[in-house]
């Protein structure tokens, strides 16, 4: 989540290419981190139904709350949870666990 609102050009550059994120970002969210009492240099991951999974520790000093392991941690969590759509009838498609699916790339 950008609360810095600088334009998508300027978080690519100095936040994006930084820390090598590949996930998406949240542009202009000032507001938003003004909601849940965020400053900035705060993680903040959220899931497909809005539940938050992950906040950086906000009383860490600036320039250290960056924490990849436990940011993709909470976002593999986040992806397992999605529930698996049934295929349709008929379709021959047997369902699968997102982890599953991973896995299955992995090996591929």
């Amino acid at each position: 989540m950008d609360i810095w609102n600088g334009t998508a050009r300027q978080v690519d550059a100095v936040y994006r290419q930084g820390t090598n994120t590949t996930y998406p970002l949240l542009l202009e969210g000032g507001k938003v981190a003004r909601q849940y009492e965020l400053d900035r240099e705060n993680y903040v991951v959220v899931d497909h139904e809005g539940v938050i999974r992950y906040v950086s520790d906000w009383r860490s000093q600036l320039g250290v709350r960056f924490d990849g392991h436990a940011v993709r941690q909470a976002i593999d969590q986040a992806l397992q949870a999605i529930p698996v759509p049934e295929p349709p009838s008929g379709s021959g498609v047997a369902p699968a666990s997102w982890g599953a699916v991973k896995s299955e790339e992995l090996v591929h």
